[in-house]
């Protein structure tokens, strides 16, 4: 008891070190502490649920669908925008653009959305086929 409350003494350094305990109590109950952490890590790493490969493709077509609708304004707005400065057109060429890149972000999201359902109907008919069999 005593030990634990003596002021450190400096080492060849002359920095100051802690005393050492020479039961090493207190380092075991930090390595059992640690298993302790690192089962109930395991443990609810078994416990979470796979990612699904076909909805991680799905959010990445939604991130890629937004990200082009997204740019077909902003190039649209640009294009506008340098128009008018070339011509002398203001406003009319930016919200004839701006118009035009909607126009063309819509059509790519209802032909992305096609194409994404007709894969679905596709998947849900080979898994009924499947089922069938």
């Amino acid at each position: 008891m005593a030990d634990d409350t003596r002021s450190p003494k400096p080492d060849s350094s002359g920095l100051s070190r802690p005393p050492v305990d020479d039961s090493h109590a207190d380092l075991a109950r930090l390595d059992q502490k640690l298993a302790d952490v690192r089962g109930r890590r395991g443990a609810e790493a078994d416990q979470r649920p796979e990612a699904d490969p076909r909805q991680m493709q799905q959010v990445g077509k939604a991130w890629s669908l937004a990200i082009e609708m997204v740019a077909a304004v902003v190039v649209s707005l640009f294009i506008g925008w340098w128009i008018d400065r070339w011509f002398g057109t203001a406003p009319w060429g930016l919200l004839g653009f701006i118009l035009l890149g909607v126009a063309a972000a819509l059509w790519s999201a209802i032909r992305t959305a096609l194409v994404m359902q007709a894969r679905q109907q596709a998947d849900a008919a080979a898994d009924e086929a499947g089922k069938k069999k």
